[in-house]
């Protein structure tokens, strides 16, 4: 089975993106995606400065995230370097055998 990459470009060069969609063009084993990711997407709350009565009280849940989800700061660097990144893909699950028949 071939190796198969996926290319993410950084967003914001779109030109690059373009050139290797042209130049990948038909290669099955290359895929290229510009990074879609913003920013963090939890915005945290900022707290009372003072004290305020527990009926009027607005409780900031606490965070339930444990760790960054983002479990590759290597693409991230390679993004903000080079404008690109190369990811190896698991291999594509081969057919299931057809059914026989009896």
């Amino acid at each position: 089975m071939d190796n198969r990459f996926l290319l993410i470009v950084s967003r914001g060069n779109e030109a690059l993106a373009s050139y290797l969609e042209q130049h990948f063009k038909g290669d099955s084993t290359v895929q290229v995606m510009v990074d879609r990711r913003q920013g963090e997407r939890r915005q945290s709350r900022p707290r009372s400065p003072t004290p305020v009565a527990p009926a009027t009280a607005e409780a900031a849940p606490p965070e339930r995230r444990r760790n960054d989800r983002r479990g590759h700061p290597e693409v991230d660097n390679e993004l903000r370097l080079t404008s690109f990144a190369i990811v190896p893909l698991p291999p594509e699950p081969d057919s299931p055998p057809a059914i026989e028949f009896v």
